[in-house]
């Protein structure tokens, strides 16, 4: 976790803004949030949708632009945009501007999409002392940012309508729930007796096919993630059933 990560954890309180709260920001096009980045992490939905833009497969999407990595604490696969060059940029970046965005602004990744807007949400363990309120409720936070300007005010909810993000957005909440459920069922394999690394391995390898690659952009995305993920459900029951 990176020091601002850190920092967000440990002082929330001090982040989290209301949905009609109002914060000063404008974009200026500048490409600053584009570079120096080493935490934009993409969701399925997110690949899909830069697959979708540049014509490209899910697999040919995170080969080209992305770094797959085990995650430290999740134990179950994450893709991130992998920086390029000496200045760190988003590989996605092209001179000042992101080239999902000049194509279609309504499909870059969310979570570019909302900056300097961010999104939490708790599972059913978190504690309630986190500040983030009722499981699985959306919580915005507004991230400090040294890019844009202050000439222009709006709120958080018009912000999102902009980019066309709905602010009961049912896959934020399912992708989140399905993290929360993949984390705590591969943490129970992972170590332990009777498990070995090649099983892990493929349990690893069934985890990123269902959520990250098993994708027609031709057809409607978030029916195959709901398909995928049932599939996945079932390769933990016969996980349960063997162990």
């Amino acid at each position: 976790m990176s020091d601002q990560r850190h920092e967000l954890v440990d002082n929330l309180d001090k982040y989290l803004i209301g949905i009609d709260d109002v914060f000063a920001f404008k974009c200026r096009e500048c490409g600053k949030c584009c570079r120096n980045r080493e935490d934009i992490l993409l969701n399925s939905r997110d690949v899909y949708n830069i697959a979708t833009v540049l014509s490209m497969t899910h697999r040919q999407v995170i080969e080209t632009y992305c770094e797959v990595y085990i995650g430290e604490n999740s134990r179950i696969p994450v893709v991130r945009l992998l920086p390029k060059g000496q200045n760190r940029n988003c590989p996605l970046l092209q001179g000042d501007r992101c080239i999902i965005h000049a194509r279609n602004p309504a499909l870059k990744p969310t979570v570019c999409a909302l900056y300097p807007v961010g999104r939490v949400v708790a599972s059913e363990h978190a504690p309630e002392d986190m500040g983030l309120g009722t499981p699985y409720e959306t919580q915005y936070i507004l991230n400090d940012t040294r890019c844009g300007s202050l000439k222009q005010k709006q709120t958080v909810r018009t912000w999102l309508e902009n980019f066309h993000i709905p602010i009961d957005d049912q896959f934020f909440i399912e992708w989140n729930k399905t993290l929360f459920k993949i984390v705590s069922m591969v943490q129970r394999y992972d170590g332990k007796d009777g498990v070995t690394d090649k099983s892990m391995e493929m349990l690893w390898g069934a985890v990123f096919q269902s959520i990250y690659i098993d994708y027609d952009t031709s057809k409607d995305f978030f029916p195959q993630f709901k398909a995928n993920i049932a599939k996945l459900m079932g390769v933990f029951d016969k996980l349960e059933k063997m162990f």
